[in-house]
């Protein structure tokens, strides 16, 4: 009888999904993984065990990412073209697993190398990664959603250790168990007469010449004698140590003095659906006014209000220093002469952040910004009057552009090449936008004298820990805003999703995170990623609603090993994959 490959595969699609918002299953993702991971061994040709294993992968990010397709009638295209794409990375996670395999390396150590590896490479590709910089080819782009790290959001203890790898760390540890539980089930006479497998031989992956992969044959007894069933063992020992020694350093690092009181921020939530964003501006005003002066009116007053992004319809304009005035379009003087009277020469009687369109004038063209800008009031003078259109009430502070641009939604990738690309947007018109360049530190000065610096991470940005942790590695900042419009996703997991991934980022940079969102979830997270404040106590209630997010900010000054070191542990693993290469490379002539 043929082994049975497929259903397997696609269980552990299913088995991962459930793991994941909506269902929020997170003890799940210990043993997710393991029906897939029997593809290392199978008894089958590399056809059907890594058809079996892109199968699996389609299943899990057709259901993981539907609600992609709410957006807009064209994100259809998006969604499908994720579900057909990412799965190439598990393909290449599963070759390089098999590698590490065949130098008997135990499941254990071989499929978290491989995994976080393919997870780094999915963060960054194609010209995320920062090594590009030299070439001169780098644009921050990647899709860092569904790691494994992120299905143990509400593990506090375990999830501590991204302060020194990151969310890495964690998918590290989890994939560890998904290998040396794998490890153990395939040494199994149940398991393997499941699977169709002839009980008197087991894969190693170590193929035939004609690349076929049938292995070596091993005795049938549950625990075989010799070095696999040794290195079985092993793996389970290595596992259970990562795992017992990373809930151990939760819980010393949970254990610190109370933090300190920062700014009483209040983060706004309105409950716009895209459509109406777009199509009703008048009303866009209406409802983030409203919801400013409620927050403005709660008292004590807050000494900080946060606009989600792009949720204030009137655009920023700058001028670049020493920029030609000659050739400014009329359009352009209309817009900045509209700004000044609508952030400058209104009262705004506190420290304001907006999440809008920043346009700058080069001297030759206009550039668009997808931008965070922050507003401070100024004091009054003797004698001033309401309304005195000779003195501004309030004065810019700084402004920051968002790095990390979403294809199509910010920007038409090879736009100018290949214009028919811009069908696939969903945009009617031109919304192109320019990366920004600078980690703007904002600072703010209480009126007890106190001051503060935070960092904004506009949208999706939350979701590249490369981006957080430039925040803190110099200059640290006090605390992050995360600034975004989740009104695209009317009310689907995606709301609680993006929360959770939030949950990560501040512990990886020991910040707390302030969060306001259009639709939400808008929120406190602290820096032991604990969320502190919601609309709601209940987080599926948090969105679609209009809401103020009142709370002090907490203040951790602690400086994390993962902010001064980055990325080392995929790092070490894409590390280990090269020696493995080489290991398995020279050892092909003695076969």
């Amino acid at each position: 009888m043929k082994p049975i490959v497929f259903l397997p595969a696609v269980a552990s699609g299913v088995l991962l999904w459930t793991t994941f918002f909506p269902l929020n299953l997170g003890p799940l993702a210990f043993v997710a993984l393991v029906p897939w991971l029997t593809l290392v061994r199978a008894p089958v040709t590399n056809r059907q065990r890594y058809l079996a294993a892109y199968l699996g992968g389609v299943v899990f990010f057709l259901l993981a990412t539907e609600w992609i397709r709410v957006a807009h009638p064209m994100m259809y295209m998006s969604w499908v073209g994720l579900s057909v794409v990412m799965p190439l990375f598990w393909l290449l996670a599963l070759a390089i697993i098999r590698q590490f395999d065949r130098l008997g390396l135990p499941l254990a150590l071989a499929v978290p190398l491989g995994w976080v590896a393919l997870e780094y490479c999915r963060m960054h590709f194609p010209t995320g990664f920062p090594f590009m910089k030299v070439i001169g080819a780098y644009q921050m782009i990647g899709f860092g959603w569904y790691f494994l790290g992120y299905t143990q959001h509400e593990f506090s203890q375990l999830i501590q250790i991204a302060d020194l790898g990151g969310v890495y760390a964690v998918s590290f540890v989890v994939a560890a168990v998904n290998g040396a539980l794998t490890d153990v089930a395939m040494r199994t006479s149940v398991v393997r007469r499941l699977l169709k497998w002839e009980d008197s031989s087991i894969n190693t992956a170590q193929e035939n010449p004609d690349g076929q992969g049938v292995g070596e044959t091993l005795p049938p007894a549950a625990n075989p004698p010799g070095g696999r069933g040794r290195v079985g063992g092993i793996g389970l020992v290595i596992a259970t140590l990562l795992l017992l020694t990373s809930i151990g350093y939760g819980y010393f690092r949970l254990q610190h003095a109370a933090f300190a009181d920062g700014p009483l921020v209040a983060a706004i939530q309105g409950n716009m659906a895209q459509g109406d964003k777009m199509g009703r501006p008048d009303q866009l005003i209406k409802s983030y006014s409203d919801l400013h002066l409620q927050a403005f009116h709660q008292q004590p007053q807050p000494e900080l209000i946060i606009w989600p992004e792009t949720c204030c319809p009137v655009d920023w304009c700058d001028i670049v220093p020493g920029a030609k005035q000659e050739g400014m379009p009329s359009d352009f003087k209309r817009e900045w002469v509209r700004a000044q009277d609508e952030f400058l020469d209104r009262g705004w009687n506190t420290y304001v952040l907006f999440g809008l369109n920043g346009l700058e004038w080069d001297g030759e063209r206009v550039r668009k910004y997808n931008s965070a800008f922050l507003v401070k009031p100024l004091p009054k003078p003797e004698g001033w009057l309401p309304k005195d259109p000779t003195i501004h009430q309030s004065a810019p502070v700084a402004r920051y552009d968002k790095m990390h641009l979403v294809p199509f939604g910010e920007y038409v990738p090879l736009g100018e090449q290949l214009p028919f690309m811009a069908w696939f947007t969903p945009y009617e018109k031109d919304y192109e936008c320019r990366p920004g360049e600078h980690w703007t530190r904002f600072p703010i000065k209480l009126k007890d004298g106190r001051e503060y610096t935070f960092g904004c991470l506009i949208c999706y940005e939350d979701s590249d820990p490369y981006l957080a942790r430039q925040y803190v590695a110099a200059e640290p900042v006090n605390f992050l805003v995360n600034i975004s419009n989740d009104g695209w996703f009317n009310g689907t997991e995606e709301h609680e999703q993006h929360l959770a991934i939030c949950r990560f980022r501040a512990i990886e940079a020991r910040r707390s995170v302030v969060r306001s969102v259009n639709m939400g979830i808008s929120g406190v997270i602290d820096a032991d990623g604990h969320v502190i404040a919601l609309p709601n106590p209940d987080w599926s209630k948090s969105k679609k609603t209009t809401a103020v997010v009142t709370a002090v900010v907490p203040i951790d000054t602690r400086q994390p090993l993962y902010a001064t070191l980055g990325d080392w542990v995929p790092a070490v693993c894409w590390t280990a994959v090269l020696v493995g290469l080489i290991l398995v490379r020279r050892r092909k002539p003695a076969a």
